[in-house]
């Protein structure tokens, strides 16, 4: 059980910490003055010894919302809706960094609700190109950008890239950048078109496998050595293999689903463990809502209406710890709701997985599986969908019936006075028959599911991200 333990926690750690990674920057700052302009198309700033990072606002909008579009990988599909708000202090001060957010009303609270637009997210193999687009908002209209491929960005080095931001230091962000990052390579310098759309997506040939980010950045303000303006960043994972899900497309309510997976050229002495989650349509979504007074005690987080602080007990301080516990499954299962999916995690190198459905209602559903290795974390994803059908009834309540009208008969002809007591039998059953729909469903309400959704939240880095790539860029540029 240990074994399976460990890898359950490192399929599921990568997960609560990308929400905490993008939540933090409302949690690690204290309070703090500063002005925005409201024309601007900025929404955030961060200032250290003398350095400013500015951040381009993002919206709704596919065409204009300034988000990085990326294609030509395996799409997995994203939560519906993916959304973030935030909610307190526009000013945010730490011992040696202040972070400021445009407000959009007067007084010095503020408010940023983003919706992530794009349905569906690549993950990549190493035999896979990677397609890169832009869609900026007019105002971006006809400048000249800088294109980076930052190598390396792994999240598990963001703890410490936050807390030298944060502490006052005499570092400044490119010394603390140096040391996170592989590398920063600039793919191109070109002029946006009259919509601030790129001329044309990129494409960049197969990329070993790793952890990368997107850059896009305004070349001209590239030669002052203290400001920088990000128009928008995003992550994406090449993973080693790539991997198959055999699965029935259409489950009858009530049975098991049987799947075998399948990690393609692998080595023969790998070792793997494989994870698998069902969950429902409806159910499959992340809306994140944070409000802070400015200080770590006035900070909720919540996912999912989940105050996630409260519930899980869960602190700046503690949370790596915390989710090392065995504690884990559970509080995803309620981060999830009851009801609503099944999961199971197998021993090491298990291909073959049974989730139990017999709790699950009819409907549409996701089933998403991943292969995980020990210190290297993901290898492989996939993803695909089931149907579950409702079961038919049975032709043996028919046949009873059918029985006992035969007898009733046969015992008519002997006394009427005899055949009123089978008569009244015979309606009990019918009756408990009626009611057990209301009993299933008793039993489903009660029952309790194992859940996990496979990273969704990684894919807030679309916005949020900005906050923290961009910064990786002064390491070239200084």
């Amino acid at each position: 059980m240990k074994n399976r333990k460990e890898s359950c926690y490192g399929i599921h750690k990568g997960t609560f910490r990308l929400i905490l990674t993008v939540l933090s920057l409302t949690i690690l700052f204290t309070s703090a003055s500063a002005a925005f302009s409201e024309k601007e198309p900025w929404i955030a700033v961060i200032e250290k010894n003398g350095d400013s990072i500015y951040f381009s606002d993002h919206n709704e909008n596919l065409t204009e919302g300034g988000w990085i579009f990326l294609s030509g990988g395996n799409e997995i599909q994203l939560p519906q809706p993916l959304s973030f708000t935030y909610n307190g202090a526009a000013s945010l001060k730490g011992a040696g960094a202040s972070l400021e957010l445009k407000q959009e009303t007067s007084g010095d609270d503020t408010e940023i609700a983003l919706t992530y637009p794009y349905t569906a997210h690549p993950f990549y193999t190493e035999k896979d190109k990677v397609n890169i687009d832009y869609k900026g908002p007019a105002a971006f209209g006809q400048n000249k950008v800088n294109i980076y491929l930052i190598e390396g960005l792994d999240l598990n080095s963001f703890d410490d890239v936050f807390t030298l931001v944060r502490d006052e230091n005499s570092e400044r962000f490119k010394e603390i950048f140096d040391g996170n990052t592989n590398s920063t390579t600039l793919l191109t310098t070109l002029t946006l078109d009259k919509n601030g759309d790129l001329p044309s997506a990129l494409t960049l040939d197969p990329l070993s496998a790793g952890s990368y980010g997107v850059l896009v950045m305004l070349a001209d303000d590239e030669k002052s050595q203290s400001e920088r303006k990000i128009l928008s960043a995003t992550y994406f994972e090449v993973l080693e293999y790539e991997l198959k899900i055999n699965s029935p497309n259409n489950l009858k309510e009530c049975n098991n689903l049987d799947i075998s997976l399948d990690l393609k050229k692998t080595p023969a002495k790998g070792n793997y463990t494989y994870g698998a989650l069902l969950i429902r349509e409806d159910a499959y979504r992340a809306e994140i809502n944070v409000s802070s007074n400015g200080t770590r005690e006035g900070t909720e987080i919540f996912v999912n209406g989940i105050d996630i602080v409260d519930e899980f007990d869960i602190n700046s301080t503690n949370y790596e710890s915390k989710f090392s516990k065995n504690e884990l499954t559970t509080e995803i299962q309620t981060l999830i709701g009851e009801g609503n999916g099944t999961i199971s995690i197998g021993d090491e190198n298990q291909k073959t997985l049974s989730l139990t459905t017999f709790d699950l209602p009819p409907g549409d559903y996701l089933l998403f599986a991943g292969a995980y290795e020990k210190d290297k974390g993901l290898v492989g994803i996939a993803q695909t969908e089931v149907s579950i059908k409702e079961a038919k009834k049975s032709n043996g309540q028919d046949k009873t019936q059918k029985s006992n009208t035969d007898s009733l008969i046969e015992n008519q002809k002997l006394s009427t006075l005899e055949a009123e007591q089978p008569v009244l039998e015979a309606s009990m059953p019918l009756g408990l028959q009626d009611l057990e729909p209301q009993i299933r469903g008793s039993i489903q309400q009660a029952a309790t599911v194992v859940k996990d959704p496979p990273k969704l939240p990684s894919f807030l880095i679309g916005f949020m991200g900005t906050l923290l790539i961009g910064l990786a860029i002064i390491r070239r540029t200084h």
